[in-house]
């Protein structure tokens, strides 16, 4: 377990962000305001480093371009 962090300067991954219970699955549309879409890093979405938070912003970019 890491005992802590060099802080949001050198971070690689945030953590946080929309609830993904407010946000369609299928389309990336917010539930709460139709025609506003959430993609990446701006969900409360965490990949472990190694490309997994890169494959999820462009996967959920895909998605909410197929609809936006």
């Amino acid at each position: 377990m890491p005992a802590g962090t060099e802080g949001y300067r050198t971070a690689e991954v945030t953590l946080g962000g929309v609830d993904t219970r407010e946000v369609s699955s299928k389309t990336m549309e917010s539930l709460k305001s139709p025609g506003l879409y959430f993609i990446g890093e701006v969900l409360d979405v965490t990949g472990h480093l190694g490309g997994f938070n890169f494959q999820w912003a462009w996967a959920s970019g895909y998605a909410a371009a197929q609809y936006a």
